[in-house]
């Protein structure tokens, strides 16, 4: 069972033990000695299941069947969407994020952080990215009023 509990580690929390015990409310002494293949007992199945109910608990006590209860899939794939597209809509303010702010949305693409960017900023976001493409705009129209005043110039006869 201890092998099994590795890789529900490694699915829930890329294999960081410390984290893992952490998440289910354990020292991580207790997990050291559950994946030594200590004594494994129902207390800390009923808590892996309870707290992690897409594992499969029929393949936790004996490896039959998947890790992942199928319909959960469908729960996992809607968050993961729902998550790529929230940071889709965030990416786009990139250009105009302050060091600290570019800082906090790195943390939360790499999944250290949750994203969690108040309304208020979102809003000074969507500003500064409209002053943004208005001042690029005006200047590929300056420069394309001067490639016109350029090109129609009469050359100067020698």
């Amino acid at each position: 069972m201890h092998t099994r509990l590795l890789e529900i580690i490694k699915y829930k929390t890329s294999g960081k033990q410390t984290e893992f015990a952490s998440l289910l409310g354990w020292a991580p002494q207790y997990l050291a000695k559950l994946l030594k293949g200590g004594n494994f007992g129902l207390q800390p199945v009923l808590a892996v299941v309870t707290k992690l109910p897409e594992i499969n608990a029929r393949w936790l006590l004996t490896g039959d069947g998947e890790m992942i209860i199928s319909s959960k899939y469908d729960d996992i794939r809607k968050k993961m969407h729902e998550s790529i597209s929230n940071l889709l809509d965030i990416e786009k303010y990139m250009p105009v994020m302050s060091p600290d702010e570019l800082r906090d949305f790195e943390q939360v693409v790499i999944g250290k952080k949750k994203a969690d960017f108040s309304p208020d900023t979102v809003a000074k976001w969507e500003s500064l990215l409209s002053e943004r493409n208005e001042e690029i705009n005006a200047k590929f129209k300056a420069a394309g009023r001067k490639s016109k005043e350029l090109c129609s110039q009469k050359k100067v006869k020698k």
